[in-house]
């Protein structure tokens, strides 16, 4: 569905040249939501401009369906963009127009007549959940129904792709799962392909099927959601995992067990699906006659998936520590030792 093919972007100052994308390529399927996660800085916000052709890239194709976005006329950009719309982090309404004019502009802009446009603004304003705020301008609204109207603003011309730029960042973290949530029916009712970017894992793991990990402009990782939170590789994608499970108090937890039980080994158990619901560990420790601290513990949920870790303490010589690893890995569960 979309094709990012060695893409580019250099911007020169007069203080220096700088490389805000460096040589990404990335396939992203029809039907998915994919997300792109990075800290500022790391070329996320230029890479989701280069989709629509907000940015030219220097060098290389952005091939989205049959068009090699980077080679359309100006004119056939235009008509393009009405099948790759966009969000906005900080809305960009028309403050002048109310809740039904701001999502009918588009169509009036594409020369749709008058009943056309009000019919379809009235089907989106039904689907985002915002019926009854027709006559409503911007200013009377809160920031999870403004974002609302630029979502139905953006599906106004039925695009096959919608680009969600940092989307929920402006949000509270309630309003930001209800966004979610409806980006997320959107996409399966209408099978868009979804593009977001976002500096929170929180929103990756919630809604995506598959991510990018980006820093100084170059992706460093990408993989199916549950993947990056399972097993990440990358420095930087292991610091968001941390983040979003708040391991840092772990890491000072595991500090003072290490200093009071110097002789101690510290295991991270980890459990994906089903696994995470069920008594294997109870078991297995029952079985090998073994007695466990239990330091902290975490189970999350993924798009389509839940997954978990458990750290625990226990004196266990090595070969008993792996006769438990290969009983725990026939269940699929991993064990990481930690000391």
């Amino acid at each position: 569905m979309i094709d990012i093919l060695n893409i580019n972007k250099n911007y020169s100052t007069k203080s220096a040249d700088i490389t805000a994308v460096d040589d990404v390529s990335l396939r992203i399927e029809g039907g998915e939501i994919f997300g792109v996660i990075g800290y500022s800085g790391a070329g996320k916000s230029t890479l989701i401009r280069l989709l629509n052709g907000l940015e030219e890239p220097t060098s290389g194709d952005i091939i989205i369906g049959e068009d090699t976005i980077n080679t359309l006329s100006k004119k056939e950009l235009r008509k393009k963009r009405q099948k790759v719309s966009m969000i906005f982090q900080h809305f960009n309404l028309l403050w002048s127009r109310t809740v039904e004019e701001n999502i009918s502009f588009p169509l009036e802009i594409a020369g749709v007549p008058k009943k056309e446009r009000k019919k379809r603004s009235r089907e989106l304003i039904e689907l985002v959940g915002l019926a009854g705020r027709e006559k409503n301008y911007p200013s009377e609204l809160s920031g999870g129904q403004k974002q609302r109207v630029g979502i139905a603003r953006a599906l106004s011309n039925e695009p096959t792709v919608l680009l969600c730029d940092e989307a929920t960042s402006a949000l509270d973290p309630e309003t930001t799962d209800e966004v979610l949530d409806l980006l997320q029916e959107i996409r399966d009712e209408m099978n868009l392909t979804i593009v977001l970017i976002t500096h929170e894992m929180h929103v990756i793991r919630k809604i995506c099927d598959r991510a990018a990990v980006m820093q100084g402009g170059r992706v460093v990782e990408t993989g199916k959601v549950l993947q990056l939170f399972q097993n990440p590789v990358h420095s930087v994608t292991k610091r968001f995992v941390r983040d979003d499970i708040n391991d840092e108090e772990t890491a000072l937890a595991l500090d003072e067990v290490r200093e009071l039980f110097p002789d101690s080994r510290i295991l991270k158990i980890g459990f994906v699906g089903t696994k995470s619901k069920t008594p294997v560990v109870s078991s297995v420790i029952k079985q090998f006659d073994l007695d466990m601290n239990i330091l902290s513990g975490n189970i999350k949920q993924t798009n389509n998936e839940s997954y978990g870790h458990l750290y625990v303490a226990m004196d266990i010589d090595d070969t008993t520590l792996q006769k438990v690893i290969d009983e725990l890995a026939n269940d699929d569960i991993t064990v990481e030792v930690e000391k």
